[in-house]
C-alpha cells in the first residue's frame, strides 16, 4: 500500500465530491492509524482516542463525521462489543483508480490491435485478474505485531515486584495490539507514575494492583502522560478523625484489596 498515492487519490476525489472539513480530518487520522498498524484490513480504536487525536470535544461530533465518511463510501465501521473498541476499515481509493486504469488500458490496446469483438474478453480477463489479486490480498494474514522492547523497563518501574510475569506480559501486549495510539513508552511512564502515587499514598505492596489488573479495563489510562495527577501525600498512612472517637482510620485501595483476595 502506498501512503502518498492514497492521499493523492483522496484529494482528487475531494475535487468532485463534497465532504465537510471534520470528516476529512477524521479520514486522514484513520489512514495514519491504518499505516501505523502495518496496513491491516481492520483498525481497532475507541471513540475517546479518536476524539483526542482529532481534537473533537463532543462524541456526537465524532459520530457525525464518521457517518459522513460511511455515507461517502470511504470507510466501513463495526461497532465494538463490551470491552472491545470499535473497528474501522478503509476503502482505498488508489486501488479503485488502479483497477480502472488497468481495464481502460486493456480496452484501448484491444481496439487498436484487433477487432471490436476482442474487447470484451480482454476486459473480462483484466477484471478476473484484478479480482484474484484482491482475493489474495484479503486472504493475506495480518502482519505480526512489532516485537516488544520495553517490557523489562515496565517491570522494573512497576511498584509491585512479586507477580506472574507471563500474565503481565500478555496484558501488556494486548494493550499495544488493541490500541494503536498507546506506545511502550506510554506504558512505562504509566508504571512510573503509578509507583509514585502508591509511594505518596503510603500503599504497602499487599494493596498494590498486579500488573495484569493495572493494564485491564483501562485502569492505567489515568496514569498516562498528560492524564496523571500527582496525589498529595508524604509517604505515610493518612488518618481521619471519627466524630465518635479518636481512633485513626487507614485509607485502603479497595480495588487492589479485592484483586489480592481473588488471587488468594
Amino acid at each position: 500500500m502506498n501512503y502518498l498515492a492514497e492521499i493523492l487519490a483522496f484529494e482528487q476525489w475531494i475535487e468532485t465530491h463534497y465532504l465537510p472539513i471534520l470528516p476529512q480530518l477524521l479520514w486522514y487520522k484513520l489512514l495514519y492509524l491504518c499505516n501505523r498498524s502495518g496496513w491491516s484490513e481492520w483498525v481497532t480504536v475507541d471513540n475517546l482516542r479518536l476524539m483526542a487525536t482529532t481534537q473533537m470535544s463532543r462524541e456526537a461530533t465524532l459520530i457525525k463525521a464518521r457517518d459522513e465518511l460511511i455515507k461517502a463510501g470511504l470507510i466501513e465501521y463495526q461497532k465494538g462489543k463490551k470491552g472491545s473498541p470499535n473497528r474501522y476499515r478503509m476503502i482505498f481509493l488508489a486501488e479503485k483508480n488502479t483497477f480502472k486504469s488497468v481495464v481502460q488500458n486493456a480496452v484501448k490496446k484491444a481496439v487498436e490491435s484487433e477487432a471490436e469483438k476482442a474487447v470484451q474478453p480482454v476486459v473480462k480477463g483484466a477484471a478476473e485478474s484484478a479480482d484474484i489479486d484482491k482475493q489474495k490480498q484479503n486472504k493475506r494474514e495480518r502482519p505480526p505485531a512489532a516485537p516488544i522492547e520495553l517490557f523489562g523497563e515496565f517491570c522494573e518501574a512497576y511498584p509491585k515486584k512479586a507477580f506472574g510475569r507471563p500474565a503481565a506480559e500478555y496484558a501488556y501486549c494486548r494493550v499495544l495490539r488493541e490500541d494503536c495510539l498507546i506506545t511502550e513508552k506510554d506504558l512505562v511512564a504509566a508504571a512510573v507514575n503509578y509507583a509514585e502515587a502508591v509511594r505518596l499514598l503510603g500503599r504497602t505492596e499487599k494493596y498494590i494492583r498486579n500488573p495484569e489488573s493495572f493494564l485491564t479495563d483501562n485502569f492505567f489510562v489515568s496514569y498516562l502522560p498528560g492524564q496523571y495527577k500527582r496525589p498529595e501525600g508524604d509517604g505515610k498512612k493518612r488518618q481521619k478523625k471519627n466524630s465518635f472517637n479518636q481512633f485513626a482510620q487507614n485509607e485502603y485501595d479497595f480495588a487492589a484489596l479485592e484483586d489480592e483476595l481473588v488471587s488468594n
